[in-house]
């Protein structure tokens, strides 16, 4: 009996890891054929992506250049070049628009006076325009795009002009344009990883029945066969009866987790365990202190502190930022307000999403805060991230802060949505530079001139500038050139204070 016990026992082992392999071979092939099917579709969806870009970039050139062409005056003269910087700015495209005059480079909205740089024949002619592509435009303002000139008019495409068309980053994509049965790659675009397990790839080809542009993309085709076979017939045997469990006690594990962190964090602000400190914030061309920044700290009564890096987002997720900002406000009014009385030239400024200028009473609450507090509106600078796009209640209420003496600015201007041509519409005040800009003008990076043309451009429109991210003394004295009338922030000026430390500076 028990022989037969151990047989059936046997048995029944042997059936439920057989059909648990059935299962797991039948999800592999399944997934597999998703993949096949997710790649090839992935292909054609980039390549009429890019191609559809191209197009409106090459509508949207012709319309700039028809533009320009009617611009009057002295070519090159200053009134010219504002136009041209103004066509410029508005156009999502295109990073420079000047004026070329037998094969030399004569002036742009970027660069102004070009010294006559004279430029190599052209690659080739389209109709009565001259086209120069990137290897051709090596030691130019230009390298790495593609400048086209037509009637002593040249404008050059932006090298982010094809950004976020491929959301994996995987596929590599080459742009051409055929003259006289010859393809001119006109402009390549590499996958942003290579850590893709590829069996081979999928091509797909398309063209444009507008011009004589096509596309042709290569994504590789994604393989779950990345085992050895046995090793995945174990693995998916296991994994039939096994992952699901797992899972599921992960998900409850992590589902568990969440709904913690965001009642201790709703709890946290309520109660003052969120507490601040002070950032200086000096105008780099003397040092002189203007104001600070109000840093949200998260110290726990029992436990380690938490990074803002962690709370911040949660604060996002599970909309509590409305709360998470008034409280910063009002802390920082509290804290350094008896000191900015007697100050009222200096200034706290506090961060806050779009989404809490969006509140129905933000600009009462405010204001009463303000009043309590006996300061000016303008001691008091709201930082603004680009993370989203502004509802019409959040402009709305910013124009009625702008209105009454509150200044506004777009923080970590360069790194989101937020460009020149919407904020010269919008009521912002100013802008805060981020922190790659620095690092890069003391670096051989293709970022290095991004930070002085953002300032002069944001001053032109009368804007004031915070660049934030200052640690070195070759980064200020560089600036102290670059950005004279900006504020600096970073830790060459002061590392974030405590409240008591603060004041003190503040005397």
């Amino acid at each position: 009996m028990s022989l037969i016990r151990a047989t059936a026992r046997r048995r029944t082992v042997t059936e439920a890891i057989a059909i648990a392999a059935l299962v797991a071979v039948a999800l592999l092939a399944g997934a597999q054929a998703v993949l096949y099917s997710e790649d090839s579709a992935t292909s054609e969806r980039v390549a009429e992506a890019v191609l559809g870009r191209s197009e409106t970039i090459t509508r949207v050139r012709r319309a700039v250049t028809d533009e320009a062409l009617r611009v009057q005056g002295v070519p090159c003269s200053t009134e010219e070049l504002e136009r041209f910087k103004a066509l410029t700015f508005h156009s999502s495209f295109i990073a420079d628009l000047g004026r070329i005059d037998g094969g030399r480079l004569s002036c742009s909205a970027t660069w102004g006076d070009l010294a006559a740089r004279p430029l190599p024949p052209p690659t080739f002619h389209l109709g009565s325009s001259q086209v120069w592509l990137s290897d051709d435009l090596a030691g130019t303002p230009y390298a790495g795009t593609t400048l086209i000139a037509r009637d002593g008019v040249f404008s050059v495409s932006s090298t982010s002009a094809f950004d976020g068309i491929d959301g994996l980053g995987t596929s590599s994509s080459t742009l051409s344009i055929v003259v006289d049965n010859r393809a001119h790659a006109i402009r390549k675009l590499a996958p942003r990883t290579g850590d893709v397990t590829r069996i081979d790839s999928v091509h797909s080809r398309t063209c444009s029945v507008q011009n004589n542009v096509c596309v042709v993309v290569e994504t590789p085709r994604r393989s779950v066969a990345g085992l050895p076979p046995w090793l995945l017939v174990l693995l998916f045997g296991l994994s039939a009866f096994a992952g699901a469990v797992a899972a599921c006690l992960l998900a409850r594990r992590r589902s568990a987790q969440h709904g913690s962190i965001h009642a201790r964090l709703d709890q946290a602000i309520r109660q003052g365990e969120i507490q601040l400190v002070y950032q200086p914030l000096c105008r780099i061309r003397d040092q002189q202190l203007v104001g600070f920044e109000a840093l949200s700290r998260w110290h726990p009564q029992a436990g380690e502190d938490i990074p803002p890096s962690v709370f911040v987002p949660i604060a996002r997720q599970f909309n509590l930022t409305p709360l998470l900002f008034r409280h910063v406000l009002a802390q920082a009014l509290l804290e350094l307000g008896p000191s900015l009385r007697r100050h009222p030239l200096l200034y706290v400024s506090v961060n806050a999403e779009p989404h809490d200028l969006a509140q129905a009473c933000v600009v009462r609450y405010l204001d009463a805060l303000l009043h309590e507090a006996g300061l000016r509106p303008s001691q008091i600078r709201i930082e603004v991230t680009e993370r989203e796009q502004l509802c019409e209640v959040g402009k709305a209420n910013i124009g009625r802060l702008e209105a009454l003496g509150y200044k506004l600015l777009i923080d970590d201007f360069g790194t989101g949505s937020a460009n020149f041509s919407h904020l010269a519409e919008s009521p912002f005040h100013g802008v805060k530079i981020d922190r790659m800009f620095v690092t890069a003008i003391t670096e051989d990076s293709p970022l290095r001139s991004v930070l002085p043309g953002m300032y002069q451009i944001a001053r032109k429109l009368g804007m004031d500038v915070i660049i934030e991210g200052i640690e070195t003394p070759e980064q200020v004295a560089l600036l102290r050139e670059l950005a004279t009338d900006a504020v600096g922030q970073g830790w060459h000026y002061g590392y974030p204070l405590p409240s008591e430390d603060a004041v003190v500076m503040l005397g």
